[in-house]
Protein backbone atom coordinates (compact mmCIF):
# COMPACT_ATOMS: atom_id res chain seq x y z
CA UNK A 1 0.00 0.00 0.00
CA UNK A 2 1.73 3.56 -0.64
CA UNK A 3 1.26 6.32 0.87
CA UNK A 4 0.65 9.93 -0.82
CA UNK A 5 3.61 12.26 0.28
CA UNK A 6 1.21 15.50 0.06
CA UNK A 7 -1.61 13.95 2.18
CA UNK A 8 1.36 12.73 5.15
CA UNK A 9 2.45 16.19 5.05
CA UNK A 10 -0.88 18.01 5.29
CA UNK A 11 -1.19 15.38 8.21
CA UNK A 12 2.05 16.41 9.82
CA UNK A 13 0.44 20.26 10.01
CA UNK A 14 -2.47 19.66 11.31
CA UNK A 15 -0.57 17.76 14.47
CA UNK A 16 1.91 20.59 14.61
CA UNK A 17 -0.04 23.74 13.64
CA UNK A 18 3.34 25.95 15.54
CA UNK A 19 5.15 25.04 12.22
CA UNK A 20 2.19 26.77 9.97
CA UNK A 21 2.37 29.37 12.27
CA UNK A 22 5.79 30.04 12.19
CA UNK A 23 5.93 30.01 8.48
CA UNK A 24 3.23 32.47 8.10
CA UNK A 25 5.20 35.10 10.42
CA UNK A 26 8.20 34.11 8.54
CA UNK A 27 6.78 34.63 5.49
CA UNK A 28 5.10 38.34 6.76
CA UNK A 29 8.33 39.42 7.72
CA UNK A 30 10.28 38.58 4.56
CA UNK A 31 7.21 40.59 2.61
CA UNK A 32 7.54 43.96 4.90
CA UNK A 33 10.93 43.94 4.40
CA UNK A 34 10.16 44.00 0.56
CA UNK A 35 7.87 47.04 0.70
CA UNK A 36 9.48 49.87 1.02
CA UNK A 37 7.95 52.07 3.63
CA UNK A 38 5.86 55.39 2.73
CA UNK A 39 5.86 58.45 3.98
CA UNK A 40 3.24 58.22 7.01
CA UNK A 41 4.85 54.96 8.09
CA UNK A 42 8.22 56.97 8.59
CA UNK A 43 6.02 59.37 10.32
CA UNK A 44 4.65 57.38 12.09
CA UNK A 45 7.45 55.73 13.54
CA UNK A 46 9.87 58.40 13.77
CA UNK A 47 10.75 58.67 17.96
CA UNK A 48 9.61 55.03 17.80
CA UNK A 49 13.10 53.37 17.38
CA UNK A 50 14.83 55.76 20.33
CA UNK A 51 12.34 55.26 22.57
CA UNK A 52 12.65 51.80 22.37
CA UNK A 53 16.55 52.36 22.23
CA UNK A 54 16.32 54.24 25.83
CA UNK A 55 14.40 52.04 27.58
CA UNK A 56 16.18 49.24 26.64
CA UNK A 57 19.28 50.82 27.48
CA UNK A 58 17.67 51.82 31.16
CA UNK A 59 16.06 48.24 31.50
CA UNK A 60 19.93 46.87 31.23
CA UNK A 61 21.33 49.75 33.41
CA UNK A 62 18.95 48.34 35.56
CA UNK A 63 19.51 44.85 35.75
CA UNK A 64 23.29 45.61 35.99
CA UNK A 65 22.50 47.66 39.52
CA UNK A 66 20.58 44.89 40.54
CA UNK A 67 22.98 42.09 39.96
CA UNK A 68 25.71 44.17 41.72
CA UNK A 69 23.79 44.88 44.45
CA UNK A 70 23.38 41.12 44.56
CA UNK A 71 26.80 40.04 44.21
CA UNK A 72 27.89 42.62 47.00
CA UNK A 73 25.29 41.39 49.36
CA UNK A 74 26.89 37.58 48.68
CA UNK A 75 30.54 38.76 49.27
CA UNK A 76 31.76 39.40 53.00
CA UNK A 77 32.28 43.17 53.97
CA UNK A 78 36.25 44.00 53.78
CA UNK A 79 35.92 45.03 57.58
CA UNK A 80 34.43 41.35 57.86
CA UNK A 81 37.39 39.75 55.89
CA UNK A 82 40.12 41.16 57.93
CA UNK A 83 38.32 40.17 60.67
CA UNK A 84 38.41 36.41 59.56
CA UNK A 85 41.67 36.34 58.81
CA UNK A 86 42.86 37.77 62.32
CA UNK A 87 41.02 35.20 64.42
CA UNK A 88 42.13 32.69 61.67
CA UNK A 89 45.60 33.89 62.16
CA UNK A 90 44.97 34.35 65.55
CA UNK A 91 43.95 30.25 66.15
CA UNK A 92 47.08 29.22 63.69
CA UNK A 93 49.63 31.10 66.59
CA UNK A 94 47.50 29.41 69.37
CA UNK A 95 47.95 26.36 67.19
CA UNK A 96 51.71 26.89 67.21
CA UNK A 97 52.27 27.62 70.59
CA UNK A 98 50.21 24.90 71.87
CA UNK A 99 52.10 22.17 69.94
CA UNK A 100 55.60 24.09 70.99
CA UNK A 101 54.42 23.42 74.59
CA UNK A 102 53.47 20.21 74.36
CA UNK A 103 56.91 19.42 72.20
Amino acid sequence: MSTNPANEQSESLTENPYVLVGGGIALGVLIGMLIPRSQKERELLQGAGQQIADRVTGTVQAVKDAGKAEIEGLLPSKQAAQDRVGALFGNLVDAAKGATQKA
